[in-house]
């Protein structure tokens, strides 16, 4: 009896497993593709860094990302081995029990049919019958060797039914062993891009450190940039912000309603383009190599796409302004309520002053030259600056 209930819970459990498995498999895979679509919009942006000549600090913000997913992608696919490996262990522990099954009821089976050619006269099934007390003992003599006979036709169909289940249960064995090799495969491949973009990366550092010098000059000539738009945009935000207040603008249900519709939205603003990342971040920062050089401070984000990506107003709002500055190309402010979002380095403007946008419309495409395709994108209520990685969805 012990045996028995052991034996149940361990097949209950078994299947219980199976949908946790199933959901566990499925997340990762689903992982599995995000991670390798961020990858490859990496590749495309490396490429395009790969084409300007003062690019080094951005590829090696780029090849840290890519590393970085790499190892994402092989830690899911140890997981996904784990769990193949766990599920075979469980596979061959089922295949091991039925075929003990399938051995009990053969030798029930044997045992039976034994029996059966031991009496297989029908005289002697007859005396049995005729050796009755009575007609009614004689009538349950006959239903129990009618039910003997079933007996037969039962084990023999369930030893066909258990044999056919071995015979599916080892298929599936085999196919999750052939999943378990594609996964190693996989992995292998995996460790291989891996290696190569951290040696790729250790290339890039030590160029870097051959150019120090230029580095600087660089950086101070981006530092003037900033602080030039810094200045120009607080000139012209603030112009807005007394207009608005003196028109009494502020108040309109429109923009109040706009301002808390923008709020309710932070941490889910769409991105400006649709394939990017990050390569220079909001606030004061150290160089990722030249840790003793200060980065100029940045009232936003710089984002890596590739030249001509569509650039995608992040809310409704109106166009507030449209300008161009040396270093930043043309650049567009737009107006939701009483905040305000910006977008520079863009090769062209499809938008005019004082148009309608809504999330999602077309303002501009992405500069196309040695700056290295980068869309330089900001956030401000009124006059204070927000970090945009706090308000765009996460990636």
């Amino acid at each position: 009896m012990k045996y028995f209930v052991k034996h149940i819970i361990g097949i209950v459990f078994l299947f219980a497993a199976i949908p946790l498995f199933s959901q566990t498999e499925a997340e990762l895979k689903k992982r599995k593709t995000e991670t390798e679509k961020e990858i490859a919009n990496i590749d495309k942006q490396l490429t395009e860094t790969a084409k300007a000549k003062q690019t080094k600090t951005a590829q090696i913000t780029l090849l840290n990302k890519r590393i970085a997913q790499r190892k994402k992608l092989i830690n899911d696919t140890d997981i996904q081995i784990s769990i193949t490996e766990n599920e075979i262990q469980q596979k061959n522990k089922k295949v091991s029990e039925i075929k003990s099954q399938l051995d009990r009821l053969k030798d029930s089976y044997s045992e039976l049919l034994v029996n059966i050619y031991m009496n297989r006269k029908k005289a002697t099934w007859l005396m049995y019958v005729f050796a009755s007390d009575d007609l009614s003992q004689a009538y349950r003599r006959l239903k129990y060797l009618q039910s003997y006979a079933d007996v037969v036709f039962v084990q023999a169909a369930k030893i066909e039914q258990t044999t056919k289940q071995v015979r599916d249960e080892i298929s599936l064995l085999a196919n999750k062993k052939q999943e378990l090799d594609t996964y190693k495969s996989e992995r292998k491949k995996d460790v291989d891009s891996l290696e190569n973009d951290e040696k790729a990366a250790e290339k890039i550092l030590e160029g870097l450190k051959k150019d120090e010098a230029v580095l600087k000059k660089e950086l101070k000539a981006k530092r003037i940039v900033l602080d030039n738009l810094d200045k120009k945009l607080t000139s012209i935000i603030k112009k807005e912000v007394s207009k608005d207040k003196a028109k009494g603008n502020t108040k309109a249900p429109e923009n109040v309603k706009l301002s808390a519709d923008f709020v309710a939205n932070r941490g889910r603003l769409p991105w400006p383009v649709k394939q990017g990342n990050i390569v220079g971040f909001f606030g004061k920062h150290t160089h990722p190599v030249f840790k003793n050089l200060e980065l100029p401070e940045n009232n936003g984000i710089d984002i890596s796409t590739v030249a001509g990506e569509n650039v995608l107003s992040t809310f409704d709002g109106v166009v507030g302004s449209i300008f161009s500055m040396p270093g930043l190309h043309i650049c567009v402010l737009l107006k939701h309520g009483e905040y305000f979002s910006l977008y520079c380095r863009l090769a062209v403007a499809n938008v005019n002053l004082n148009d309608n946008v809504k999330t999602g419309t077309v303002i501009g495409k992405v500069v196309d030259n040695k700056d290295d395709s980068q869309l330089h994108f900001e956030l401000w209520k009124g006059g204070v600056k927000l970090n945009p990685q706090q308000w765009l969805l996460q990636k």
